[in-house]
């Protein structure tokens, strides 16, 4: 279970060495150079990143974005970060967002490459996972990973996911339509 603290209107999600808040515009240049570092790690299975995008104009209309996704409650963002250092390590967000009959979204995250494989991610899927079920009173939280990325996998397993599915020609993926692994994670009535 995590713990939830409000500061300033925005909520914190509190794991064991995380703390995932909402996206700032006073977050770009460490956002901008922790993505620039992390390239190379990161590029492999995300979409291919535009000219600009890691500019701080390009940063601010991400911003816009997820405010305006948050007003219409469609999708929810966050950072995370680590909660001793304060450091930006990563973000997860959730998008699809279906709160009537499906009661389902979709996750997708990212950790810099420094932070990698060091339990961050595992526990902020965590976090993230009690806040969908309980705060956002969803049934089912969907994600999808290339084959070929066996430590998203084995993370998303770690917490619960389980494989249902594979989707041909799913997601665009540094300038290529790849297929993907269809893993969920069912909430537990009790």
């Amino acid at each position: 279970m995590y713990n939830i603290f409000l500061l300033k209107k925005e909520k914190e999600l509190i794991g064991k060495q995380v703390i995932l808040r909402k996206p700032k515009k006073e977050n770009w240049r460490e956002w901008a150079e922790l993505r620039q570092r992390s390239r190379n790690f990161l590029q492999p299975w995300e979409p291919k990143w535009p000219n600009d995008f890691l500019t701080k104009e390009s940063f601010i209309r991400f911003i816009n974005i997820i405010d305006i996704s948050l007003k219409k409650k469609t999708s929810y963002n966050f950072f995370i970060f680590h909660n001793k250092t304060n450091n930006l390590m990563g973000g997860i967000s959730l998008s699809n967002f279906k709160s009537e009959a499906y009661k389902s979204v979709t996750i997708g995250y990212w950790m810099g490459e420094e932070y990698a494989g060091k339990g961050y991610m595992k526990d902020s899927l965590k976090i993230i996972c009690d806040y969908c079920f309980i705060d956002l009173g969803l049934n089912r939280i969907e994600a999808a990973c290339l084959p070929k990325n066996l430590k998203s996998k084995k993370v998303l397993l770690n917490v619960g996911f389980k494989v249902e599915g594979y989707a041909k020609k799913y997601l665009n993926i540094n300038g290529k339509l790849e297929d993907h692994l269809l893993l969920a994670k069912i909430k537990k009535y009790i």
